[in-house]
């Protein structure tokens, strides 16, 4: 069953995907789970199997107890004049859960540069990669 929260959730990865994107989810023990999503016109299809959708919705539900969180990456049309690399845009969330339903917040974008480009073992600056946006 999806609830309001986790529907606008899901909502929110699909307004993001334009073409492919690649949903990282990490649950509140550290277990990841990738899901790869894709835009088909005004369709949107998650992974290969059709129950895989109402699987990463029950995996968010019951992952995000008492938080996770989730890294959304969204190739673009868009081709980046030096790499030739289609854009990848950058959007991370934390999620909520009670169990019942679902609450996110968006990392703002500084703060997502911030963890992609640093060590964080030395807290030194990692060299930046290449076609990449932080939304």
């Amino acid at each position: 069953m999806q609830t309001p929260g986790l529907i606008s959730f899901l909502q929110e990865l699909e307004s993001n995907c334009k073409t492919i994107a690649i949903a990282t989810f990490l649950n509140s023990d550290g277990q990841p789970l990738v899901i790869d999503i894709k835009r088909r016109g005004k369709k949107v299809v998650y992974g290969t199997n059709r129950d895989i959708k109402e699987f990463f919705a029950s995996e968010l539900l019951e992952g995000a107890q008492p938080q996770g969180s989730l890294i959304l990456r969204s190739f673009t049309p868009e081709i980046d004049e030096f790499t030739q690399l289609p854009i990848k845009e950058l959007r991370g969330y934390v999620i909520k859960s009670n169990g019942e339903d679902l609450e996110f917040e968006k990392i703002p974008a500084h703060t997502m540069f911030a963890c992609q480009n640093t060590d964080h073992k030395t807290g030194e600056p990692l060299p930046l990669e290449q076609a990449v946006k932080y939304c």
